[in-house]
């Protein structure tokens, strides 16, 4: 895959995994026994079956079950989640086939919803709710609709209601694996609850005419199908990634059928696998029932989606912090990667989607080490304070760093990542990402949109203009405020509900022209009865409504498209609380439909959007007094101020479409990938001397650029020893001087010793350059003094500071200690009691110094070799060999000398500069602080440009920057004394 200028191309593919495919299977199946077992269509006829009519029979669709799952939410939204089914009973009347939606699946769940109005709640064991599922079925089995609640009582019923009551919804067979027989008495409830009128009346055959029940496995494997669109799962991403099919190659979805799939036969799996991958471009993953309830109910839902949403777990005894959750979760994964890397050739890009699959990137990273791997996470992701609670946390994170690139819908999300990773894994991380040992993760902003393009389409549907007109109508002289959420306690809908108390008690002259529309879509039950939103709404509807005015309408159903889009349309004013959202893109389509009207936007702080669209009214949930303030400023605002208000954020909304977030992940992960393969390839080669020595013997003049520690000398010693410099080896003295007396050698030690640390170890050899303390001070060849190499006014305020950081650590981590240079100060755990734990205090303090003192000073923390060092933010090894090249570069050459000083110290690809004196350059180092001099070295051009001339090695086989590596310091001194000798041997030579 690359990237040009207009859009992505692809010459692999686009591999998507998410947890639903956009397609699912329906079954045409019989009925069920009451027993809840299926069984035969009889021959003799039934009232409800005509003479010469098929058999009556069922289908079960998971694409219209997945309209019973826990989190049903916008379709454009970017937290839209996969909803699992839940298991209902059919009435055998007729075939249900489900009609194609009549507006496009480009935005929410609601599009499904013009099919099948309205959709009951999941049913458990549990006896009150059985009763309340009851009065729901006998309320929707009578002939005449229930009153609207948006009828006003002092009117007659209209006969065209605004917010009609849903249609009877039809019952569907689940298929059931061989091992739920023990539901079979679930079952039974649910088909006597589900039963309609029809049914009730209908004539039941003897028994005697009864034939012996199917067994289900044998039914929906011999059961007829049909492919049919799924209307659950994030639509959100596949409309962004349909939207971008045209710059692609080809697209593969890959993911479940969201259904059980243990009574599948082989035959009927590999049937369903090729009609799916032949006109659908779809891959179905076929887990096992049981690991499907874990995954999703178990550990997904219980586990990771409240600590996700900051919610701390109080249950202990929970079902999802059994060890079985966990292992669900770990084989769903498992099945889905070996999935991705069954169908994967060479080129393809894989894009991974959502807290489902966690486990993916670094399971597919084992077995395709070269693959391009993205990862995509559509909900928030806590601070570590949070994540550290979750008991696999190590597991899920070192998942995640499998990826190439990880992408985040705001930066909060982001560094929260970032610091989680530092703090739990003790990884190197900056603000680009994560450097692992032998590879980098980029981290990525990418905040997902709408498709504005298609939702202006939808908008000109007549239907949508005849709500807006009956809308105006009943609300004529009322001021509207509209909202649709989740019934979710993180949705913040009962705060919404008292902020709304609130502002009726504090600004009484809106009592009676005001009305909240709350569209609640269903949920859980345990969600529901969390967010206590119904007893609320009932105690502001009793204290302000009267026998013409209700204040609330609270509707706990979905709505159509068309009257979505006709609430946005004539509200005076959105409210959107939520408590912690991913996006929540309803403030997007709501900035869309007030094209006319440019009403505020009232929108919650801690809602991803909030971050893109500064133009809104903010609020603090929390604050019921706040939110009350802000409706009041909303409705009261002046024309104008609304009108520059909303240019703004429809400038956002327009830009920062779902194309454009697709495509720019897209391209950012085929960026990051190509750039991770060149620069941080695990198989960087064994140094090649029989290469590099003729061209070091044929240069005419060489620059070598030698770390010290690590490099000529092991780390294997007590910090006082080292910073005295009294254990320098013989034989790496003898090799450094050798190669110094070398007429056509220039050689420097770049060090983070003090000076006089160094000038005690090299003072002796004539003509050699000396760095210390990592770039701060330089010694020129041939020179006896030192030059400071930080800029004049450099604050050092933060020296005080750091080192009463680093006390503290101390004093807290027995055997560390802290070592003060002049410029840097060193934080040292090598010596410390207990070695992880001083580990584990690092990376705190490392956090710490760049939150605390790294955002007002111009420093930086450098992990070390078991240090933590911190120094001026300019400068580095990188620079003091800036300043060397510059040197040694003639006065005459200046179009030269420019060039050099123009090469990047850190960052992108340097532009290769000529040094007309140089023809050879050797740059060994082992550790990061010596990967910005690799970078800035492999920039040089010199001599005749052969890529030999140039050569930048690290010591140990590890990712860096450097071209070659070389096994340790042994082979260091080795190789550097094969070079003198080769130098001494060119010298004798005529």
């Amino acid at each position: 895959m690359v990237t040009t200028a207009d859009g992505v191309i692809t010459t692999g593919r686009l591999l998507v995994a998410t947890f639903l495919l956009p397609d699912t299977i329906s079954f045409q199946v019989p009925p069920r026994e009451k027993d809840g077992r299926f069984r035969p269509i009889l021959s003799t006829r039934t009232p409800s079956a005509t003479a010469s009519g098929p058999p009556p029979t069922s289908l079960y669709s998971p694409a219209l079950d997945a309209l019973h799952g826990s989190e049903p939410m916008p379709v454009s939204s970017s937290s839209s989640r996969t909803h699992p089914p839940r298991e209902l009973t059919l009435v055998p009347s007729s075939i249900l086939v489900p009609p194609a939606p009549t507006s496009p699946g480009h935005f929410r769940t609601a599009t499904a919803i013009e099919s099948a109005s309205s959709v009951s709640k999941s049913i458990s064991n549990k006896t009150d709710r059985f009763k309340d599922h009851e009065r729901f079925s006998v309320q929707q089995r009578t002939s005449t609709p229930p009153p609207s609640i948006l009828a006003q009582p002092s009117e007659p019923q209209k006969a065209t209601n605004p917010f009609p009551s849903a249609a009877p919804r039809p019952t569907l067979n689940q298929p059931r694996s061989r091992s739920s027989r023990m539901e079979d008495h679930h079952h039974h409830h649910l088909s006597s609850l589900n039963t309609t009128a029809a049914s009730i009346s209908q004539a039941q055959p003897l028994p005697s005419q009864r034939r012996t029940s199917l067994d289900s496995a044998k039914v929906f494997a011999d059961a007829k199908w049909t492919v049919e669109k799924a209307y659950g799962g994030n639509i959100g991403l596949q409309n962004a990634v349909n939207s971008i099919q045209g710059q692609l190659s080809k697209r593969i979805w890959i993911g479940t059928l969201g259904m059980a799939t243990d009574t599948l036969t082989d035959r009927t799996r590999g049937d369903i696998r090729a009609e799916l991958a032949l006109n659908h471009s779809s891959i179905p993953v076929f887990v096992h029932d049981h690991d499907f309830e874990g995954h999703y109910h178990q550990f997904c839902k219980q586990v990771l989606w409240p600590i996700f949403h900051y919610v701390l777990p109080d249950n202990l005894r929970s079902r999802g912090y059994e060890d079985g959750a966990w292992k669900h979760y770990v084989a769903v994964n498992r099945a889905f990667a070996d999935m991705i890397v069954e169908n994967y050739m060479e080129g393809d890009t894989i894009w991974v989607n959502d807290y489902h699959l966690m486990l993916v990137p670094n399971m597919i990273r084992e077995r395709l080490p070269d693959a391009s791997i993205g990862f995509f996470l559509h909900i928030p992701f806590p601070s570590s304070e949070i994540f550290r609670s979750l008991h696999v946390r190590k597991e899920v994170l070192e998942g995640l760093l499998g990826a190439d690139l990880v992408g985040f819908q705001t930066y909060s999300f982001a560094r929260h990542f970032l610091q989680t990773c530092s703090r739990l894994l003790s990884v190197e991380s900056n603000p680009k990402g994560i450097q692992l040992e032998n590879t980098a993760v980029n981290v990525g902003i990418f905040p997902i949109g709408i498709d504005t393009k298609t939702l202006n389409v939808k908008r000109q549907d007549p239907e949508v203009a005849k709500w807006v007109t009956m809308l105006k109508e009943k609300y004529a002289g009322m001021k509207l405020i509209v909202a649709r959420d989740k019934l979710d306690y993180i949705k913040g809908v009962r705060q919404k509900m008292l902020a709304f108390e609130r502002f009726l008690s504090l600004y009484p002259a809106y009592q009676g022209k005001i009305v909240l529309i709350q569209v609640a879509l269903s949920t859980s039950e345990q969600n529901e009865v969390q967010g206590q939103v119904s007893d609320v709404v009932t105690r502001i509807n009793s204290k302000f409504s009267d026998l013409s005015y209700q204040p609330i309408v609270f509707l706990r159903q979905d709505i159509t498209f068309s009257q979505y889009l006709g609430l946005l349309t004539v509200a005076d004013l959105c409210l959107i609380t939520s408590l912690r959202d991913g996006m929540n893109l309803t403030s997007h389509e709501y900035v869309v439909c007030q094209e006319e009207r440019k009403n505020p936007l009232v929108l919650s702080e801690f809602a991803g959007t909030y971050g893109s669209l500064g133009a809104c009214l903010r609020v603090n949930p929390w604050n019921y007094t706040e939110v009350a303030t802000a409706i009041h400023d909303a409705l009261e605002m002046k024309e104008g101020e609304k009108a520059i208000r909303w240019n703004e954020l429809r400038k956002h909304v327009c830009t920062n479409t779902a194309q454009f977030w697709a495509q720019d992940f897209v391209s950012e992960l085929v960026k990051v990938h190509s750039d991770m393969q060149r620069r941080y390839s695990i198989h960087i080669p064994l140094l090649n001397m029989p290469t590099v020595v003729p061209q070091y013997q044929s240069a005419k003049r060489r620059l070598l650029l030698l770390d010290y520690d690590g490099t000529l000398l092991p780390y294997e010693r007590p910090t006082v020893v080292r910073s005295k410099g009294k254990t320098s080896s013989e034989e790496m003295i003898k090799v450094v001087t050798e190669l110094a007396q070398d007429p056509k050698n220039i050689v420097y030690i770049m060090s983070g010793r003090t000076r006089d640390s160094l000038d005690s170890a090299f003072g002796s050899i004539p003509n050699i350059g000396l760095c210390a303390e990592g770039g701060c001070f330089l010694k020129l060849a041939g020179k006896s003094t030192w030059e400071d190499q930080v800029q004049q006014g450099t604050d050092l305020q933060w020296r005080k500071k750091v080192m009463e950081m680093f006390e503290y650590y101390k004093e807290r981590t027995p055997g560390s200690e802290i070592e003060e240079k002049s410029v840097p100060i060193v934080w040292h755990y090598r010596q410390a009691d207990n070695p992880s734990y001083g580990l584990w205090q690092a990376r705190e303090c490392q956090n710490h110094i760049e939150e605390a003192i790294g955002s007002i000073y111009p420093i930086h923390a450098i992990v070390g070799r078991k240090c933590l060092e911190v120094m001026p933010r300019d400068v580095s090894k990188a620079s003091a060999t800036r300043t060397i090249v510059e040197s040694l570069v003639p006065l005459s050459s200046s179009s030269s000398s420019e060039s050099v000083a123009s090469l990047p110290l850190t960052g992108g690809d340097a532009p290769a500069a000529q040094t007309h004196c140089i023809d050879f350059v050797l740059c060994v180092g082992d550790d990061r602080s010596d990967e910005d001099m690799f970078q800035y070295v492999n920039g040089l051009k010199v001599g005749t440009g052969n890529p030999h001339q140039v050569v930048t090695c690290t010591v140990g086989s590890k990712s860096s920057k450097a071209h070659w590596f070389v096994p340790g310091v042994s082979s260091v001194l080795q190789g550097l004394q094969v070079m003198a000798d080769a130098g001494r041997a060119a010298i004798d030579t005529p």
